[in-house]
């Protein structure tokens, strides 16, 4: 356990193997405590021995650990007796600065959110684009250089600048898109509890509690996972026609008149009624500006269904669409 955890701090693995250890940390709390206080000494010891090589540091912590461990097992009194041991070396260093280290990873947060009838962009610290469709948020956890994990209500674009030490992960419910290097979409609804994911550039990992779902999925592919059945499918993917909301387009293929009417109130922030069942059914193709007024997008879906709608004012303010 001792050389799994070395190779964890010193950051001699994979993005695969670290997501893999930080899941089982999370259904393992005692060796999460384990790993926490090794961690500790380790930052300790670097701090202490900045100017050995490298490929010297894990060498020398490994005599200097061999020396203070008689056993196989990592006890955790024997960890605070040997952080005991590292402080009086560096004591001179400050309480200020032993405080800022024994708090690492450090943790930043911010939540965003797109209102009804925007789209929203932002450049993350990494360097990664995001950007956020309507009635859509997100919260961005940085873990200094280690970790960055966006976690997803509604859909958005991502353009990834992958770095091999860092993870970059999206989280949906209880699952995680993994980045490999990648320009990606990915809806999250939550009402249906169902996640589709369109890569475009580079490669994917799915998973959840580190089992792999789908592995290095290529670009022109789609998947659509529904959690509720545990279901998972594969197309291709247009990334013209995904990304269209991006782009300030609404493009409608072959898509019936209730699945258009969900789309357009979450961007115009209107309430669709339908009288007569069968216009829901009905399906329409088209391609317009989100920047059209609703009126004039009501007109164009008329003339196609050949059937009548009328605005009512509602209390709240919004506006009801009845079509009759």
């Amino acid at each position: 356990m001792e050389k799994q955890f070395l190779n964890i701090v010193s950051r001699n693995t994979t993005l695969n193997e670290r997501f893999e250890f930080f899941k089982e940390l999370e259904n393992n709390p005692e060796k999460k405590k384990d790993f926490m206080t090794f961690q500790k000494l380790w930052i300790l010891f670097q701090m202490e021995n900045q100017q050995l090589p490298t490929q010297k540091k894990g060498e020398y912590f490994q005599k200097f650990w061999a020396s203070r461990q008689p056993t196989v097992r990592i006890g955790r009194w024997q960890l605070i007796s040997g952080i005991a041991a590292m402080v009086t070396l560096i004591i001179g260093l400050g309480s200020v600065v032993m405080t800022t280290f024994f708090t690492t990873p450090h943790e930043e947060q911010f939540v965003l959110q797109s209102p009804k009838g925007n789209i929203t962009y932002v450049t993350l610290k990494d360097g990664s684009k995001l950007w956020l469709n309507s009635a859509s948020s997100v919260t961005v956890t940085t873990y200094d250089d280690e970790k960055i994990v966006v976690d997803l209500k509604g859909e958005a674009f991502f353009d990834v600048t992958h770095h091999d030490e860092r993870e970059f992960l999206v989280k949906t419910g209880d699952y995680y898109i993994v980045d490999q290097g990648t320009t990606f979409n990915v809806k999250y609804n939550l009402e249906e509890k169902i996640v589709i994911t369109s890569l475009f550039e580079g490669s994917i990992d799915f998973r959840n509690k580190g089992r792999a779902l789908v592995e290095k999925m290529q670009p022109g592919k789609e998947f659509v996972f529904d959690m509720q059945k545990n279901k998972l499918a594969f197309s291709n993917t247009d990334k013209e026609y995904v990304t269209a909301w991006k782009d300030g387009k609404f493009v409608f293929v072959n898509r019936t008149f209730s699945e258009i009417a969900n789309e357009l109130e979450e961007w115009y922030d209107v309430q669709f009624v339908f009288k007569n069942q069968k216009i829901k059914n009905e399906k329409f193709s088209g391609v317009m500006k989100r920047k059209t007024s609703i009126e004039h997008l009501l007109k164009v879906l008329q003339l196609s269904s050949k059937s009548k709608y009328r605005i009512e004012e509602m209390e709240n303010g919004k506006q009801k669409i009845i079509f009759e």
